[in-house]
């Protein structure tokens, strides 16, 4: 009965850890949207901009889907997806302090 209970709890746990980790996920990328989204009605981005920036977003969203698509996250794609992921992070906040001047 020890056993079972035992097996039960684990099962749970991890259950709860990757939804968390997918949480997460999600977050970043509504965040990231949002931070687009705020930057296009301050006038910080235009929405050419957003759009090349909402490509390079589906383009981490297919890499996280391919890296996970065999059931196995590798090191190495664990790594491509993060280094898209900071490209990502660089180019809107690039996009939103560049001083071209919008008039």
């Amino acid at each position: 009965m020890k056993k079972v209970t035992l097996l039960l709890a684990i099962i749970i746990a991890t259950v709860g850890l990757n939804a968390q980790n997918r949480t997460n996920e999600n977050n970043n990328l509504k965040g990231e949207r949002a931070r687009v989204k705020q930057g296009v009605r301050s006038g910080e981005i235009t929405r050419g901009e957003a759009k090349v920036i909402k490509k390079q977003a589906v383009d981490v969203q297919q890499a996280k889907t391919a890296a996970k698509a065999d059931g196995v996250v590798t090191k190495r794609e664990k790594a491509t997806v993060a280094k898209q992921d900071r490209q990502l992070d660089r180019t809107i906040r690039r996009t939103k302090h560049n001083s071209r001047d919008r008039n």
